[in-house]
């Protein structure tokens, strides 16, 4: 041991080097206690220990820095954790509503149901405490419905700024980029309908298919700005009525709860469905195109058929009979008529679509029967563009009285235009002629046959081969129900019921064709019974508001 003890090699951690220090056994002894005497084996012992032993000043330095080192660390680990933690739940709420919009699709049982429309409310009233909005671009107006995420809360139609209950989805651009929609767009639609910037109609863009040439000009990314500026414009006015004023930085309307950007309201879109049989694109995929930069994100924005939000909306009111069946719905556009067949599980069987007729094909026959004796052609042919405009808009408003029905006009109105042309002599002509219900019934049905059957009916499928070339209008829905009967296998007599919606059928014309119509394939007994017209405002809206019944 002495040996052992005579060399001692020590690391000395201030100098940094090996230093070979000789350390005698009875001096070590000395030096650590000189007062207490100590055997040759415990002097040893304290010599080894007090060799192998580290000055604290020797060792704190290394302690803090390894405890700055791991709080360094641990406190990134922490901020990290944080961030993956808000964006799990961002994630989590998003998987959260795609699987619900994934479930609401699928078939299941009614119990099941049931508790798949809890659940949903329960996370609609977190995720979006604005509540839900409808929005129904249809072929002339665009209408907005709105409902509260309260349970007792029933959906309401939303009025513009204007009072009214629908608004023009026409849209304007100037040559330096501006644009106008709505009242102020409609208001030059045949001023400027020759001119380098037309009004264009954003209902039809999505409703007239690729295949019929309608909108072979319009580019899709054109036709998507189109649509998403048009309905942009009027739900921002909505949501404002609704909710408030709020400072927008980008087109984002609709969001999530707990995102910066939009009202965290939930979008629900009406889209018309896929004509049966043909090879035309989803309606639904070209409409989810053109409004995905609305929403944030844009899988919360719900598409739902028209069909479908009529009959939901019916039952809503109790406007059908109770026990669910096949139901038809005949909806009566401002330039399209379609006829759906719906079976009891809310799956579309069949849908056919008229593009180019509907309730301003009424508007038109006046515009004809008006111009024809003014300037001896017909209204497409006047060169007075202007004149034309104030035409269509006296037109419109007869037809509008005439539809209503009112007793103190006995179907009968007096349509009065004042300075509407000059003679050639330079000298005012004014246009003053009455018109009543009759005299316009005559000249929509010859516009039926010479115009609307022979280009729009005979080209698009929608007449059945086993009647005649429609006639008249009556005729044209006859053929057009019947052809939908045949193509579905549908026995007219096993539907439940026939849902007729639309604005134009606020019109005793077209609404007294359809009864006729119908009852040439199924009986005045069958009318009477099955045939659900909604009275008023509700005939042109239940969609709308259908679209938000859960």
């Amino acid at each position: 041991m002495a040996s052992t003890l005579s060399t001692l090699h020590r690391y000395s951690w201030g100098r940094g080097k090996y230093h070979q220090r000789l350390l005698q056994p009875n001096a070590l002894v000395a030096k650590i206690n000189p007062c207490l005497p100590l055997e040759k084996d415990e002097c040893d012992i304290e010599a080894r220990r007090h060799f192998h032993t580290t000055h604290k000043r020797e060792v704190l330095p290394f302690i803090a820095l390894g405890v700055g080192i791991i709080g360094m660390y641990s406190f990134r680990a922490l901020k990290r954790m944080d961030r993956e933690w808000d964006d799990y739940e961002e994630e989590l709420r998003e998987f959260n509503l795609n699987n619900v919009h994934q479930t609401e699709s699928q078939k299941e049982s009614k119990d099941t149901e049931k508790r798949h429309n809890g659940r949903t409310m329960d996370q609609s009233k977190k995720a979006f405490p604005g509540g839900i909005m409808a929005i129904d671009l249809g072929t002339l107006n665009i209408r907005i419905a709105h409902m509260p995420v309260s349970s007792s809360a029933k959906p309401s139609l939303v009025v513009n700024r204007e009072g009214k209950r629908a608004t023009p989805n026409f849209i304007m651009f100037e040559s330096d980029g501006s644009f106008l929609t709505g009242h102020l767009a409609s208001a030059k639609l045949y001023e400027r309908s020759k001119t380098s910037n037309p009004v264009t109609n954003a209902g039809t863009l999505l409703t007239h298919s690729l295949n019929d040439g309608t909108n072979d000009a319009i580019h899709p990314s054109i036709r998507n700005h189109m649509v998403e500026k048009v309905i942009s414009s009027c739900a921002k006015d909505a949501l404002e009525q609704v909710l408030g004023r709020k400072k927008l930085n980008s087109a984002v309307l609709f969001s999530i709860d707990g995102a910066a950007e939009g009202y965290h309201v939930q979008p629900v879109f009406c889209y018309a469905p896929k004509r049966g049989h043909s090879q035309e694109m989803d309606p639904c995929s070209e409409y989810r195109d053109a409004v995905e930069n609305l929403s944030i994100p844009n899988s919360i924005a719900l598409f739902r058929p028209e069909p479908i939000c009529a009959i939901q909306g019916a039952e809503s009111l109790s406007l059908l009979p109770s026990g669910k069946g096949t139901i038809m719905v005949v909806d009566v556009g401002a330039s399209s008529t379609s006829i759906s067949i719906v079976d009891a599980a809310e799956n579309i069987k069949y849908h056919s679509r008229l593009e180019g007729f509907g309730g301003e094909s009424l508007v038109e026959s006046l515009m004809n029967y008006l111009a024809k004796p003014f300037y001896g052609c017909n209204h497409d042919d006047v060169s007075d563009k202007m004149a034309v405009q104030r035409l269509y808009d006296a037109s419109r408003v007869a037809v509008m009285e005439i539809s209503s029905g009112s007793k103190k006009n006995l179907g009968r109105v007096q349509i009065n235009i004042p300075y509407l042309s000059v003679d050639e002599k330079m000298r005012p002509k004014h246009l003053n002629v009455g018109v009543s219900e009759k005299v316009l019934e005559a000249e929509f049905n010859e516009m039926v046959a010479k115009s609307i059957v022979p280009e729009f009916a005979m080209k698009q499928d929608v007449l059945s081969r086993s009647m005649d070339t429609p006639r008249d209008l009556r005729s044209l829905f006859a053929s057009m129900v019947i052809k939908s009967m045949e193509s579905s296998n549908q026995n007219p007599f096993a539907l439940s019921s026939i849902l007729v919606i639309g604005g134009a059928v606020r019109s005793p014309i077209i609404q007294t064709a359809i009864k006729t119509a119908i009852a040439t394939v199924a009986g005045e007994q069958f009318v009477q019974e099955k045939v659900i017209i909604p009275k008023d405002e509700l005939i042109e809206e239940l969609t709308v508001l259908g679209a938000l019944v859960r």
